[in-house]
């Protein structure tokens, strides 16, 4: 299937916008409160806030599900004032968060083939293009399928399904790696890439910290008063830890370890480990190429060298009380080379 887009990277005009959107509920509880920001063609732009801080009403207004109390909507250039018109509901589509409120027919294949029938598709174009879609997600196999039959990671999968079928300009996804598998995770964060280089505008609201890096070009952070928090690139709102505090996205916590514990805050760890679990290559993506990710990734590593070198030190002496003295020496020489090394990363923080 062609993906119908911009291409890749091209951003030529806003086809977002939202100016001073603010919403309450029924009950008056306020979901979102005089919130701004624009989306251009091409971009992909990752919304990330607490449970509750509006990421999900901030979509269905953008889809046009809910109206805003005060505020404007701005879609392709155009003010919306009075609920989507049918053109602009065929190129701004919906993931929901819960797949189960989007599936609803008797097959994936019907699933499938719902979108493209509604916009007027004959039954051979529409079948091609639910084809197409099939074999791009990978899910062929399941179109006999009843969409309650299947597990989280491929019920999102056909649920992305339903919302590419229509070939939209613009993707909405609301927590698309939410609840499911690491390995479904992966999956799905790989799809929003591809889309995102086949020239999609994305909006991904997630309070995912570790895919905000590899699907966005800009960060917005939803603060628990529901007003924005921050702008910024998706490397350097990671590195704003106060912003990400005061947002609820991150804590403090002691991470133990058999004989010691240290105190760091929780997005930095995993991430580190992340990194080195899989390390970049030298392509556009590398921390090499974005200065932001390398000096989250330098400063994290300066923050706990010292750390790590108490704790060989620690475990030394523990090697001892136990009557193993080689392995009390080899410790020590592991705690003396990391020492050596806070000096380096200094230095490649300068270099910066």
């Amino acid at each position: 299937m062609h993906i119908r887009g911009p291409g890749k990277r091209k951003r030529e005009m806003n086809v977002l916008e939202l100016k001073d959107v603010s919403y309450s509920y029924l009950n008056r509880a306020k979901a979102v409160d005089s919130v701004s920001f624009t989306v251009s063609r091409g971009e992909s732009l990752s919304i990330i806030g607490t449970n509750g801080s509006g990421k999900s009403t901030l979509l269905y207004i953008l889809n046009g599900l809910i109206k805003p109390e005060s505020g404007k909507i701005f879609a392709f250039g155009a003010e919306i004032e009075d609920g989507y018109p049918l053109w602009l509901r065929q190129r701004v589509s919906l993931l929901f968060q819960n797949s189960h409120a989007q599936l609803f027919s008797l097959s994936v294949w019907d699933e499938l083939l719902f979108g493209p029938l509604q916009l007027g598709l004959g039954i051979k174009e529409a079948g091609q293009r639910a084809e197409d879609i099939s074999q791009m997600l990978g899910i062929g196999h399941l179109k006999d399928r009843g969409p309650w039959d299947l597990s989280g990671g491929e019920m999102k999968k056909v649920a992305l399904g339903t919302c590419l079928s229509t070939n939209p300009d613009v993707l909405l996804l609301d927590e698309p790696t939410s609840g499911l598998d690491p390995r479904s995770q992966v999956e799905i964060t790989d799809l929003i890439i591809g889309l995102r280089e086949a020239g999609k505008t994305i909006i991904t609201a997630t309070n995912d910290l570790h895919i905000i890096g590899d699907i966005s070009d800009r960060t917005i952070v939803i603060g628990e008063d529901h007003r924005v928090l921050l702008e910024a690139g998706p490397w350097e709102a990671l590195e704003d830890h106060d912003s990400l505090l005061k947002a609820n996205l991150i804590h403090k916590h002691l991470h133990r370890h058999s004989w010691y514990e240290h105190e760091h805050s929780h997005w930095g760890a995993h991430e580190h480990e992340h990194e080195e679990a899989a390390p970049a290559k030298e392509t556009d993506e590398s921390p090499l190429t974005d200065t932001g990710r390398l000096k989250i990734l330098l400063g994290h590593w300066d923050e706990h060298n010292a750390e790590h070198a108490e704790t060989y030190l620690e475990w030394a002496s523990k090697a001892e009380e136990m009557g193993r003295p080689s392995l009390a020496r080899t410790l020590r020489e592991i705690a003396g080379e990391t020492k050596k090394m806070e000096g380096l990363f200094k230095k490649a923080q300068g270099d910066l």
